[in-house]
């Protein structure tokens, strides 16, 4: 795994084995930093032409639901039409968190919820890109 991007919410890791991103979210998360943080992996997703994100939100600690309806409405619409086919979910044990990733989920077959990484990780490279 390649460090690409680090902040003090988000640390992005790129797979060239496996073509992934793997997001792993750390801590409290403002409607600021998930927008700024969702221009940052469109970005790094469109650069290395990939179709699969493994979105880990294990760390994060506490609700987000500002930036929940963002998430389902702009930002999944963007990402798919970017060529997003698969995206992994790992939800926070925390419950607010939970319910913020809940609402964020688009109506697509490209989200798959999870409550491990390692469920998470063996689907994603089950599925073809």
């Amino acid at each position: 795994m390649e460090s690409i991007f680090k902040a003090p919410n988000l640390e992005i890791t790129y797979d060239p084995v496996n073509r992934f991103i793997y997001c792993n979210w750390i801590g409290f998360q403002s409607k600021e930093m998930i927008i700024d943080s969702g221009s940052i992996i469109h970005k790094l997703f469109k650069e290395r032409n990939i179709t699969k994100v493994l979105n880990d939100n294990t760390l994060v600690t506490g609700p987000w639901q500002e930036a929940a309806e963002w998430t389902a409405t702009i930002w999944f619409p963007t990402m798919i039409a970017a060529g997003l086919k698969h995206f992994a979910w790992i939800f926070s044990p925390n419950i607010f968190a939970e319910l913020s990733a809940v609402k964020a989920m688009p109506m697509s077959s490209v989200v798959k919820p999870f409550s491990s990484y390692r469920e998470a990780y063996v689907w994603l490279l089950e599925q073809e890109e």
